[in-house]
């Protein structure tokens, strides 16, 4: 900082002393005084004898208070301000520092109250003798030595008429083009503050007078002066120079463009110069752009309208508008409000403090908000490329986001060793470069709370949809209340034989150690390849399977429905699956194999892949499949009652606002979702056990439903040696089997005949109706994975907090890439999941789809040259090139 400007603001009370606004100060009487400092100064004392002597103030009968204008915030381009009291040293190294931080204010404003000093008494005083000077009467006391007189450090002062300070601006923010000089050159500042005197000062430039002090050891009473001394006799002088100091501003939304407006750097230039074209509604361009100029102009050749703004470095690297000829003297074309002058560039920039806040903000929320804003309707694609722009601004570069996945992970293991991933990549094209193809990381929290969680995990595959193509498999469990918890991710080019046998291998090399010794249950989709996967995964040191492999029913029912068309029997498909009693499912299996044996009757036929019917045979196709594998009265007790991939398909909503991002981003924020669910989940599981509770909420309301059917049952003792005992059910004529059944009831085995318990885990009715006889308590025999015990160790492993991104370790080896065959097409994405059968988009054969789900319904496509509905610009009537969809323009 070579030269300090500092506003000084004396002579009168202010008239807007709210110190929260930091309003301009102003008051009746107020001048203003201009100085000028080389250097910081590192004492208050320096700074007040500086003042003092500027102002012609005793230092001896009064002291100052000094209250500065600091810059407190800044919203939009706009400086807001508070009153800041100048007390101690550090109050004005506070000062100066926040003047060097923000380079758009040029003055530091200072408000300047004097008051005496009560410890001066008439025999205490020394005698201080005023010297006249060109600049009149200066004040010398003997605080002040010869070392400070050498060294003094303003230059100068102007004196501004006070007694028009309360007609500026109220936030000193505005700059009038009255207050600037019409005949000075259009590429300079027009001020009539001689601005090279003003930043070329020499430091050598200071005053020359030196008051003379002469001190004795006492002084005569001071006596007030005649009445004469206080007469008004200057109130209608002038200072025929006229000398003011402009109130510098910068540019701010919803202003004109005038001379003197100040921007922070080219791009606020080209940002106001975009906001005034969609304000009018007019179109320009810029003819001439270099490191230091920007001049723009009106597209029609007829305007006059034109901007010049010029970098000045006296002004910190600022750019100042010069030349500015308007308004718009163009005739209004009734141009179509579609944002045409806006680019994606602009939009994005217009996008990002919302997508900061929610990065997951969808693209016709932005299109609404621009609307909003400005009052244009832009297109989808325009706002959908501006959103990746942000993003990347956000996020960082798409392409560099792999090189930086690379230190990401490693850091991840440099903060907990228990962390895995796993990556396959094939040589690049470039030197010293590798194409990413699988990349899989699971977090150690995760891993380690595995042991303590259901032994079930489903696996689910979904798209990704930013600027790359690919798909992200998840592995998630349930914990001891049935919550979603996450064990291990991975992003893939394709879903395929090999990236599925790939990440189910990296998942058995992760879990590995804390596989339970009765082994887990992987519940999918009917992929051949995840199948083949599971197939080969070894058994243990004893020759016994560690993972059971099981169908998501609802793939199982919607497959079936594709390929017969029949609602109905689809949802005796479902009914079967979920059937816990053998006898129910063969019952329901009957009902299947009729209506087989009925088609064939009424040689019923289905049509092929290849067009050729088929015999209608859906009992045939169920019992192709073992059916251990989709039902679970067979299943053995391996799904814990799990038959569906629901809660993978349900994070999968979770991560939908990831699956955007560039590929290290969305790294992170699976990271980051893992540290707020653990923090969460460990919080509450905390207060449950505060309270005495011993298992979780959803085991106990499974237990309480089925303690309220057991009032109902009736036991009989059958073994007592073995705790075999037998339960009646009562009478129910609401029940599809009309109630009245009896089940065995083996205690030491943990079996009931109905099958429930061994599924879920937990007592059924006939259980607890036993225990209550034998009065034990039923609860002992829930599994103890529904413990809260359990479910507090599941989340005991916490995250550690992460080092600064500066602090991580370079990757070794080649450099990431992405594959570029993955690099999306043009065109408007595809986001959301495609609709299928699962969905409900059509109920039956031939039936009508959904109202929500018919084209018609749809947004019609907009052309972007007449903006009419129904075409494209390729296809355009009004295009006057060749279409390149081949069709000829009209």
């Amino acid at each position: 900082m070579t030269v300090i400007d500092i506003n000084l603001y004396y002579g009168g009370e202010l008239c807007n002393d709210d110190e929260n606004k930091g309003l301009p100060f102003k008051g009746r009487g107020i001048k203003c005084y201009y100085i000028q400092l080389h250097r910081r100064l590192k004492t208050l004392n320096d700074l007040k004898r500086i003042i003092m002597e500027e102002l012609r103030v005793n230092p001896i009968l009064h002291d100052i208070k000094i209250t500065f204008r600091s810059p407190h915030e800044v919203l939009h381009e706009r400086i807001n301000y508070r009153y800041m009291a100048i007390e101690e040293d550090k109050h004005m190294k506070i000062m100066f520092d926040r003047m060097e931080r923000m380079t758009q204010i040029i003055a530091i404003e200072l408000y300047i109250s004097v008051k005496p000093r009560a410890e001066v008494g008439g025999e205490e005083m020394q005698q201080t003798t005023p010297i006249e000077n060109n600049d009149g009467h200066r004040y010398q006391d003997e605080s002040f030595t010869h070392l400070e007189e050498e060294d003094e450090e303003y230059v100068g002062h102007t004196v501004i008429n006070g007694g028009d300070l309360d007609d500026r601006d109220e936030y000193g923010e505005t700059i009038e083009r009255s207050n600037f000089d019409k005949n000075v050159d259009d590429h300079e500042i027009a001020t009539n503050l001689h601005t090279d005197d003003l930043f070329d000062c020499d430091e050598n430039d200071v005053e020359d007078d030196i008051g003379v002090r002469h001190v004795t050891n006492t002084i005569p009473t001071y006596t007030p002066p005649a009445p004469s001394f206080y007469a008004n006799t200057w109130k209608n002088m002038v200072d025929p120079s006229n000398v003011e100091i402009p109130f510098v501003s910068t540019w701010q939304e919803g202003m004109d463009f005038s001379k003197g407006l100040i921007f922070a750097n080219k791009e606020a230039v080209k940002r106001a110069l975009t906001i005034s074209a969609v304000k009018e509604n007019k179109n320009y361009i810029i003819s001439r752009s270099t490191k230091v100029k920007l001049c723009a102009k009106c597209r029609d050749e007829s305007c006059k309208w034109y901007v010049g703004a010029f970098m000045k470095p006296k002004l910190h690297g600022q750019w100042v508008i010069t030349v500015y000829v308007g308004p718009h003297t163009c005739i209004s074309l009734r141009l179509p409000k579609d944002g045409r002058m806006m680019d994606s560039n602009f939009v994005a920039s217009e996008l990002l403090p919302i997508l900061l806040k929610k990065h997951t903000t969808t693209v016709h929320d932005l299109r609404t908000n621009m609307s909003k804003k400005f009052g244009h309707e832009l297109s989808y694609y325009k706002v959908w490329d501006a959103k990746q722009k942000a993003i990347a601004k956000i996020f960082g570069d798409w392409e560099e986001s792999y090189q930086r996945l690379q230190k990401l992970l490693l850091a991840y293991i440099d903060q907990d060793m228990g962390t895995r991933f796993f990556y396959h990549t094939t040589p690049g094209s470039v030197a010293g470069t590798s194409l990413l193809h699988y990349v899989f990381w699971a977090f150690a929290p995760c891993i380690d709370g595995f042991q303590y969680c259901k032994p079930v995990i489903s696996i689910d595959a979904t798209h990704l949809y930013g600027k790359y193509q690919g798909k992200l498999l998840i592995a998630m469990t349930t914990d001891a209340n049935n919550k979603v918890f996450p064990l291990a991710f991975a992003v893939v080019d394709i879903e395929s034989g090999s990236s599925w046998g790939w990440f189910l291998e990296c998942l058995r090399e992760t879990i590995g150690g804390v596989i339970p010794d009765e082994g887990i249950c992987i519940i999918s989709d009917q992929h051949e390849s995840i199948k083949n996967a599971i197939a080969t995964w070894p058994k243990d040191e004893n020759g016994r399977l560690r993972v059971f492999h099981r169908y998501c029913l609802r793939h199982v029912a919607s497959n079936f429905n594709t390929h017969f068309q029949d609602s109905f029997l689809k949802s005796l498909v479902l009914k079967a699956g979920y059937a816990i009693q053998e006898a129910k499912f063969d019952n329901i299996m009957d009902s299947i194999k009729n209506a087989e044996i009925e088609s064939i009757k009424k040689k019923l036929t289905i049509g092929g892949n290849g067009g050729d019917p088929k015999p209608f045979k859906p009992h045939t196709y169920l019992m192709s499949e073992p059916v251990d594998m989709w039902t679970q009265s067979h299943d053995g007790g391996k799904r814990y009652g799990e038959m569906t991939t629901n809660i993978s398909e349900c994070f999968n909503g979770v991560l939908k606002g990831a699956r955007g991002l560039p590929i290290a981003a969305m790294v992170e924020f699976t990271w980051s979702k893992l540290v707020a669910y653990f923090h969460d989940r460990h919080k509450d599981i905390t207060h449950d056990l505060s309270e005495g509770k011993s298992w979780s909420e959803y085991a106990m309301s499974i237990y309480h439903a089925n303690k309220l059917k057991a009032a109902q049952h009736h036991v009989r003792e059958f073994n007592n040696q073995d705790d075999i005992y037998q339960v009646f059910t009562s009478y129910n004529n609401h029940s599809s089997g009309g109630g009245h059944h009896s089940y065995e009831i083996r205690l030491m085995d943990r079996t009931c005949g109905c099958g429930e318990w061994q599924n879920i885990k937990i007592p059924c009715s006939h259980v607890i109706k036993v225990c209550e006889l034998l009065h034990i308590d039923p609860t002992k025999y829930i599994d103890p994975c529904y413990s809260l015990a359990n479910a507090i160790n599941s989340y005991s492993h916490g995250f550690t907090v992460p080092k600064s991104e500066s602090l991580w370790r370079d990757a070794d080896g080649l450099k990431w890439l992405p594959n570029p065959e993955l690099l999306r097409d043009k065109g408007r994405p595809v986001k959301s999941r495609i609709r299928n059968e699962m969905d409900g988009v059509r109920r039956k054969l031939r039936s009508r789809r959904e109202e929500s789900d018919l084209r018609e319904n749809q947004p019609k496509q907009r052309c972007g040259l007449c903006h009419e509905e129904g075409h494209n610009r390729r296809k355009c009537p009004d295009s006057c090139g060749a279409s390149t969809s081949g069709h000829l323009p009209n």
